[in-house]
């Protein structure tokens, strides 16, 4: 019996990755479109844990990581409002 992955309820799933690696890092103007993905995305909080958890780099339930720890230089564009917003999603039942 397969077991369903919370990666198969990513609004991501299908796109390209290097969107949440390298395209995020090289190109600040793509992040914010990125980032109402990840905010929109029901499984956000499975893959930010999945971030964490699993020291990861790249866009992880709207957050950018290097090594499971937040990117100050990769999460800069982000307004005080997005992180309200952010952790809002991450932290509070919908």
């Amino acid at each position: 019996m397969d077991k369903h992955s919370w990666k198969e309820d990513a609004l991501c799933l299908g796109y390209d990755t290097n969107f949440f690696f390298d395209k995020y890092e090289e190109d600040e103007s793509f992040r914010p479109a990125i980032d109402k993905l990840c905010s929109e995305c029901p499984v956000m909080k499975e893959c930010f844990a999945a971030g964490v958890a699993q020291k990861e780099w790249g866009v992880w339930g709207g957050i950018y990581f290097e090594g499971g720890k937040i990117s100050r230089e990769f999460n800069n564009h982000k307004t005080k409002k997005d992180w309200s917003d952010t952790w809002e999603n991450l932290t509070m039942d919908k």
